[in-house]
């Protein structure tokens, strides 16, 4: 529960006295602000870290809280980090990331792994932050020439 604690000190004592125990109440702008700063990765000093690239990669690996990285992420071929297209619905307490890759190899890929990033390439781990990575399951099969999407729902 996200609470508001009402309390007041009394001057003649010193002592706190509890007043209320409330639930909080997001209001739409509240809902918006937040869709903006999750979307666009902007934190309260102005500095970014935009979780708009997402990564795939072959590797079955179960996702886990602790990931830092895709294990051999998927770079050529068209299947390299693309950049998500932010959608937010006013007053929806969610917003959407969405990324499209064509793969261009000869033979079959597999999709087994995404991730949200926040760096275009993984050449730099050290700015480069993973938010969400989910497994996709079952697998995604594409062949030369088909199309994947990934449309990435996130809630707040």
């Amino acid at each position: 529960m996200n609470k508001v604690v009402t309390r007041i000190q009394r001057a003649d004592t010193g002592a706190w006295e509890l007043v209320a125990v409330n639930k909080n109440l997001r209001t739409n702008d509240g809902i918006n602000w937040q869709s903006l700063i999750m979307g666009s990765g902007y934190d309260s000093t102005g500095v970014g870290s935009i979780p708009n690239q997402i990564a795939v990669t072959e590797d079955t690996t179960a996702p886990a809280s602790s990931t830092t990285n895709l294990l051999v992420e998927l770079a050529a071929d068209g299947m390299s980090r693309e950049t998500a297209t932010y959608s937010h619905t006013a007053d929806a307490s969610s917003y959407t990331q969405t990324a499209e890759w064509q793969y261009t190899g000869g033979s079959t890929v597999t999709v087994a792994t995404a991730a949200m990033c926040s760096s275009l390439t993984n050449d730099d781990l050290s700015i480069d932050t993973h938010f969400l990575v989910t497994a996709v399951s079952p697998v995604a099969v594409l062949n030369s020439n088909d199309t994947l999407e990934i449309q990435w729902g996130v809630f707040y």
